[in-house]
């Protein structure tokens, strides 16, 4: 099965193969936004940051001997996985309480400023300047026609957070390079991980339990018996579809595609997010569409001609 599987994977072409993932991602994650009337953003987070952990240590295992090499060696070393893990949980956080307050759609197309800063900071040529002045504009159009509507205050919380989520993907990156340029960056990863989850629960896990056990007077389904059970696997398939099976994904594409063609591909995540969230009743104007298309310019501008993107 899972030869077969990887057989499928490596025959469909990559641009098929980004779109359905990104499908799997968001649809995923759509449904995980349903069930914020059961359980809070901020706790529901921790479940998918926890369960995502949990499936990275059982399937790559870095604490074994064969493995134990490839695990940071130096304070400086365990920093910059400790920064990355952080980086991770925290991008995360930020991009839950982002949708609870924004459109899906819009908050993947604002978070691309993270990459697109890294871009501009680390690159030489013209496209990182033209693409991040392209990706502003994109994010100032959608930031105005929200701020000025109905919803405005809920919109501007929103804001705040998936540029803090975004700055965060963009710190990830800049860690993610060292971590790839030693060892199994999976394994790594899945250690980065672990610190990031478990610095996240000192605040977090007391709370996430206790309205899992005791669910908040608001939810509906998760007041009935076994609602709790419901919750949790709920939370552990919107893990195991947002985030485990893309990473899986990720590691075929990157083996079959330069990191150029990936970041340039990446760029359809904004339009698929747009329109998985038009099949959950969120439907967005003619100047938020204008705003995330300029925002995937941006992205295409940026990495189309950078053999070493962000």
């Amino acid at each position: 099965m899972k030869q077969a599987v990887a057989d499928v994977l490596n025959r469909l072409p990559i641009f098929v193969i980004i779109v359905c993932s990104g499908i799997m991602i968001y649809v995923a994650t759509s449904v995980a936004k349903i069930a914020f009337v059961q359980l809070d953003p901020i706790y529901a987070v921790w479940y998918r940051v926890g369960f995502m952990t949990l499936l990275l240590l059982a399937w790559r295992r870095p604490w074994t001997r064969d493995k134990r090499e490839n695990l940071p060696q130096t304070a400086r070393q365990w920093l910059i996985v400790s920064i990355a893990g952080l980086s991770i949980t925290a991008m995360n956080t930020a991009f839950y309480i982002a949708i609870s307050n924004m459109n899906i759609g819009i908050a993947v197309a604002i978070e691309f400023v993270g990459p697109l800063t890294v871009a501009v900071l680390t690159g030489r040529s013209w496209r990182e300047r033209v693409g991040i002045a392209i990706a502003a504009s994109g994010v100032v159009l959608l930031a105005g026609i929200s701020l000025q509507g109905p919803q405005g205050g809920s919109f501007l919380i929103g804001l705040i957070a998936i540029l803090c989520g975004g700055s965060m993907w963009g710190v990830y990156i800049v860690t993610g390079r060292r971590i790839a340029n030693r060892g199994n960056p999976v394994d790594t990863l899945s250690v980065a991980m672990t610190i990031g989850w478990l610095v996240q629960s000192v605040f977090l896990a007391a709370p996430a339990i206790s309205h899992v056990i005791h669910p908040k007077d608001t939810a509906t389904w998760a007041l009935a018996p076994g609602g709790s059970y419901a919750v949790l696997g709920l939370m552990f398939v919107v893990a195991l579809f947002a985030s485990f099976i893309p990473a899986l994904i990720d590691q075929v594409i990157m083996r079959r595609a330069s990191a150029a063609t990936f970041s340039v591909m990446q760029s359809v995540y904004p339009a698929t997010a747009v329109a998985v969230g038009l099949a959950f009743g969120e439907v967005p104007t003619p100047v938020e569409l204008l705003g995330v298309s300029l925002v995937i310019i941006a992205v295409i501008v940026t990495f189309s001609g950078d053999k070493h993107p962000a």
